[in-house]
């Protein structure tokens, strides 16, 4: 053991050295805050005194508010004469709060009596400063990484990239400011490829730089973007392909530039990689400037390639956001959740709930969607899955709580379905009762918090809002509008008591009835427009292949108008659905049409959660094959090549009082998933293997002794053997 351990510091040690000098960020508790501040456009000045003095106000207040681990400037800092006078003082303000910081150069901070090369070696001279050159040679000034190590100091967790984006073209022809030149995207690649080498995966990464790239305007025309917005992108007119080596080498997950001082927006590219500004931070102004001055603040996951961010100037806070990365970071689609309803767990105990959110884990998921909290049947009875004072029965199911116990302990994200009724699949939309229902939500909701959330803070992650809505009964103006009350009902009262969980809902839809894919989404764009949805709550639609609503040809044309209707919400979060079952016979899905399922959605949402891995692929329910080749894809992006079932064997019908009862033997039950009946050629009943225990009968109570049964093998890919006829 400490061999390994020595071994473990030798590596970390070697890395560092290699890769940058030593900057000795880490996590802390798993925390790690990095404070943007951008455009001060410093000028040293006794005339600019009081709007200098203001910004140093700024810097400090912040500081002492957030206490960051790192505050990076993103260019523009002193931009006058007597440049080194302005460094000294900033570079002493970080001094004084004890605060590492890092500097990107930008256009305006050449234009003084310094050069960038002979700024940096000024501001190499402090010893809060870690801004370097990370290779010599390179275009521009700073070009260097900072790698964040683990909390406890052992292993690299994250790695921050600084770009010099230069100043003004000198061949006006190619535009006016200047772009990152192929050398430096070199750097990237190597330096990234050495990284991953070293750490054998990849890094989730940031990049600061100053002119933003072409992309912080294209990616909004497929990607609304959230925050201000008051002026145009001023990027280069030349794209030399740094996004694209980013999404390639699939680390980077978030660009922050500053430069444009009206604007301090993000785009969410569905996952791939987050698009920000900062907020400008410095008081002279350069031209007409609209907004307060502020800072981004940026809190990053130690073991999730995911962070959140705000922006803060000196009244609060603003445009907080959650990004994660999509399929952690690969090329392969993949679910970060599953749904799991109350009655499958009904009788589990602590132990059988460790063992789920174990084995969740081990297929990469991190969330788990319970519902509902409350359910009221047809007869009118409550019924609920916690101490509730919304219920008469004396001894109250604690299922909930198991949940949220075990998925704090392991590690697990929960989203907790307030209530539902059954009158809901009435669709009578009589609008008193659906409010009234929403109101016990909200109080189901309280009971909750006042129960749960201070005890399990990191498992009781966000809400779902259970009830389904679909393209049938919701398609005209005056049920859109109850639709959106009734959610305006629950999303106002959970912003007041937990504006930090996120809200997700998951709608269905059926092409054989109520209108086209068109029609639904401008369905929800009408919606949409009358929602209080927040930024970073989520739409999340069933893909409706297991229930037969859509197939594999047209999911995309349904999932595509929904992905336009999602960009009119700015910061509403589109998140697949996808179903693992068939509801023909209420079986698992063969594997190869659940990969067919993921790689249509992927194209549309920026995550995937499924219904329902625990109940359709759990090793525990099902036969194993299914997680273990699921498990296999999950690394691969390939599932595993599994050979044809042996056909089953003394296959037989007998009459019955009433229809036929059909037996038969099958061979190496271990690979079996279940068994194909078939009647007069056309697919009959499936059967699964459920709980261990393997049926090898089926009773077709309409059959006869004159139909021509037949039954085959079918394993977890969906390979089916030879048809057996049944004599």
């Amino acid at each position: 053991m400490m061999k390994k351990f020595l071994l473990n510091i030798i590596c970390c040690f070697i890395c560092i050295s290699v890769f940058s000098q030593s900057s000795n960020l880490k996590f802390h508790n798993g925390k790690f805050k990095i404070v943007q501040i951008t455009d001060l456009h410093w000028v040293e000045s006794e005339s600019y005194k009081l709007k200098n003095d203001s910004t140093c106000n700024l810097i400090r207040e912040v500081i002492r508010i957030e206490r960051p681990d790192l505050v990076i400037l993103t260019g523009d800092g002193v931009v006058s004469w007597n440049a080194k006078k302005g460094w000294e003082k900033l570079a002493k303000l970080f001094e004084e709060e004890k605060t590492p910081f890092a500097v990107t150069f930008g256009n305006h901070d050449e234009e003084t009596d310094m050069n960038n090369a002979q700024i940096l070696d000024y501001l190499r001279t402090f010893s809060y400063n870690l801004t370097y050159d990370a290779e010599d040679g390179l275009s521009g000034s700073g070009n260097c990484t900072l790698p964040i190590m683990s909390s406890d100091g052992l292993s690299q967790k994250w790695v921050l990239y600084l770009f010099d984006s230069h100043n003004l073209t000198k061949d006006r022809s190619f535009g006016y400011y200047d772009w990152i030149k192929f050398d430096q995207i070199v750097w990237y690649r190597k330096t990234s490829d050495q990284f991953t080498k070293q750490n054998q995966r990849k890094l989730p990464s940031m990049a600061f730089f100053h002119i933003p790239l072409p992309e912080h305007e294209t990616a909004r025309w497929v990607c609304r973007e959230f925050g201000e917005k008051q002026e145009g992108v001023c990027a280069p007119n030349v794209n030399t392909g740094l996004l694209s080596a980013f999404i390639e080498k699939r680390d980077v997950i978030g660009v922050f530039v500053g430069h444009d001082h009206n604007n301090d927006y993000m785009v969410d590219w569905d996952g791939n990689i987050a698009l920000a500004y900062g907020r400008k931070t410095g008081y002279p102004s350069a031209y007409n400037e609209t907004l307060s001055r502020g800072v981004r603040v940026i809190n990053l996951s130690e073991d999730e390639a995911s962070f959140d961010s705000y922006i803060r100037d000196l009244s609060g806070t603003y445009f907080h956001y959650m990004f994660e990365q999509k399929n952690m970071g690969t090329n392969t689609p993949r679910f970060s959740g599953s749904f799991i309803q109350e009655y499958l767990v009904a009788n589990w105990d602590d132990k059988r709930w460790d063992q789920e959110m174990e084995m969740l884990k081990e297929a990469g998921m991190k969330y788990l969607v319970y519902a509902p909290a409350l359910l009221v049947n047809e007869q009118g009875k409550f019924g609920t899955n916690y101490p509730s004072t919304l219920s008469k029965k004396k001894m109250q199911n604690k299922t909930l709580e198991k949940c949220l116990h075990s998925a704090q302990k392991n590690g697990v994200k929960v989203f907790v379905g307030l209530n539902f009724n059954d009158r809901w699949w009435k669709f009578d939309y009589d609008a008193d009762w659906l409010f009234g229902q929403m109101e016990i939500g909200n109080r189901v909701a309280d009971e909750i918090v006042a129960l749960y959330k201070e005890k399990y803070p990191d498992a009781m992650y966000g809400w779902y809002w259970v009830w389904e809505v679909d393209n049938l009964n919701c398609m005209t103006e005056e049920r859109q509008s109850i639709l959106a009350n009734a959610l305006n009902i629950n999303l106002d009262h959970l912003s007041k008591i937990t504006p930090e969980m996120p809200f997700m809902m998951s709608p269905f839809m059926n092409y054989k009835v109520g209108g086209n894919a068109e029609e639904y989404g401008k369905m929800w764009e009408n919606v949409f427009a009358q929602t209080h949805f927040r930024l970073g709550d989520i739409f999340a639609p069933q893909d409706c292949i297991g229930a037969g609503g859509l197939n594999l040809d047209n999911l995309w044309e349904w999932f595509s108008k929904l992905k336009q209707a999602v960009n009119t919400k700015p910061g509403l979060k589109f998140w697949g659905n996808v179903e693992t079952f068939d509801q023909r016979f209420w079986t698992t899905a063969p594997l190869e049409r659940v990969k067919k399922q993921l790689e249509i959605v992927n194209g549309y949402v920026g995550n995937i959660i499924c219904f329902a891995y625990s109940h359709y692929n759990s090793p525990f329910v099902v036969n194993e094959d299914y997680h273990k080749a699921y498990l296999e894809y999950s690394k691969s992006g390939q599932l595993p090549k599994m050979a044809v079932p042996e056909k089953v064997t003394n296959a037989n019908v007998q009459k019955l009082d009433e229809g036929v009862k059909i037996k038969w033997v099958s061979d190496n039950l271990k690979r079996v998933a279940g068994y194909s009946i078939y009647r007069d050629g056309e697919l009959l009943k499936r059967l699964q293997a459920q709980d261990g225990i393997i049926p090898t009968t089926f009773v077709d109570k309409e059959g006869d002794l004159n139909r021509l049964y037949e039954i085959a093998v079918y394993n977890v890919i969906g390979n089916e053997s030879i048809k057996v006829k049944a004599e």
